[in-house]
């Protein structure tokens, strides 16, 4: 974020120590940013965004930075060996330190990496109609692809636990038992909903131990804002915020993507009744995932794409909510209650995720038939 981003940093210095095209002509804060903060660099040659990672939610900045860089250039090679035009423009690409390595310390022990700057993109935070959807949902199901065959060293988990659905509840009943701030009273109902459906953690853990539902390399955030689109065209260019990049399911990104995308409102939208799916987006994310993803995707996968965004949107309002009870510790709020509203979006949304799942289903018949098995 801009508020606090330049204070006490000499962000033109930190970027003179990467091997950048050219002299640092400005450095400029960018508004936006939620977890690390960041800067718009320019050179003599060319431009660059530099970030200093937040260790308050990336306790090993180091690991973090090893896994984009096993996984660029991992997409990087994979995208020159298939003779992709404009190769360059569709993978992030880590410029290395002066002095050696991906990345530079702060004086204060803040740790800072630099990327090129992909020019003539854009990202934008809503779906605003299905094409955007199936292009998110293309992009997203692009990168599980390109990334299935890598054989590199095994990535660090760069935040332990993030889709751990059950440690998740585990949270929210410490947070209910302590209620340090005195908010379980008011939030009694959104409690007991929550918790009414805490066997959904169940599903996927022994799914994934068989490995009908394999661990693969995956985002862990999919959404719109955090694909990289083509000024001229709108054409998704490159998945990006590969920070929590990791070993995880495939069903966690589809259904953040179904989470994110399928409602009409944003995720703190008070009047619940404005909340549910709208079939022509969920149709579109789920056409845009298989054409690209479909091919490596298990019988095991395709069945529980519904599923999964209830999975994701339930473990979200759990988030929401433990937040919430804990004093909004970890997600701005810009009103009191603001993570308790969001807390009952993503309530109303899994609601309306199972009321209307036998439709979905249909809707992934049509996109994508059964495949049989054997």
């Amino acid at each position: 974020m801009v508020p606090g981003a330049a204070v006490g940093v000499n962000a033109a210095a930190l970027a003179g120590r990467f091997a950048l095209a050219g002299g640092v002509r400005a450095a400029e804060p960018l508004p936006g940013g939620h977890i690390n903060d960041s800067w718009r660099v320019t050179a003599d040659g060319a431009q660059y965004l530099l970030q200093r990672i937040n260790p308050r939610v990336f306790p090993n900045p180091p690991q973090v930075i090893e896994n984009v860089a096993r996984v660029t250039a991992h997409l990087a090679a994979r995208l020159r060996a298939a003779g992709v035009a404009d190769a360059g423009r569709r993978a992030l690409r880590l410029v290395p330190a002066r002095e050696g390595g991906q990345w530079v310390l702060g004086d204060d022990g803040s740790i800072w990496r630099c990327f090129a700057w992909v020019t003539g993109a854009h990202t934008t935070e809503r779906a605003d109609t299905p094409e955007d959807a199936y292009r998110a949902a293309r992009a997203f199901g692009e990168f599980l692809r390109l990334l299935a065959d890598y054989d590199g060293p095994p990535l660090h988990e760069t935040i332990p636990g993030f889709h751990d659905t059950a440690a998740r509840f585990g949270a929210l009943a410490i947070a209910v038992h302590a209620d340090s701030r005195g908010r379980v009273a008011h939030a009694r109902t959104e409690i007991d909903a929550i918790c009414a459906h805490r066997g959904i953690a169940q599903v996927l853990p022994p799914l994934a131990i068989t490995n009908e539902v394999p661990v693969r390399v995956v985002h862990n955030d999919a959404k719109l804002a955090n694909v990289l689109l083509d000024d001229a065209t709108g054409e998704a260019l490159c998945v990006v915020d590969l920070d929590t990049v990791m070993p995880g399911l495939a069903l966690y990104d589809f259904g953040d993507l179904v989470r994110s995308t399928t409602s009409p409102t944003h995720e703190d939208e008070p009047d619940l009744s404005r909340i549910g799916v709208r079939d022509e987006f969920f149709a579109a994310l789920a056409r845009g995932f298989l054409e690209t993803a479909g091919a490596i995707m298990t019988p095991g996968e395709r069945s529980l794409l519904v599923f999964a965004g209830q999975l994701i949107t339930l473990e979200q309002a759990a988030r929401f909510l433990t937040d919430h009870l804990c004093g909004d510790r970890y997600y701005h709020i810009a009103r009191p209650g603001h993570n308790l509203d969001r807390a009952r979006t993503q309530i109303r949304l899994f609601e309306s995720l199972v009321e209307r799942a036998a439709d979905l289903q249909r809707i992934v018949d049509r996109v994508a038939p059964p495949q049989p098995s054997g």
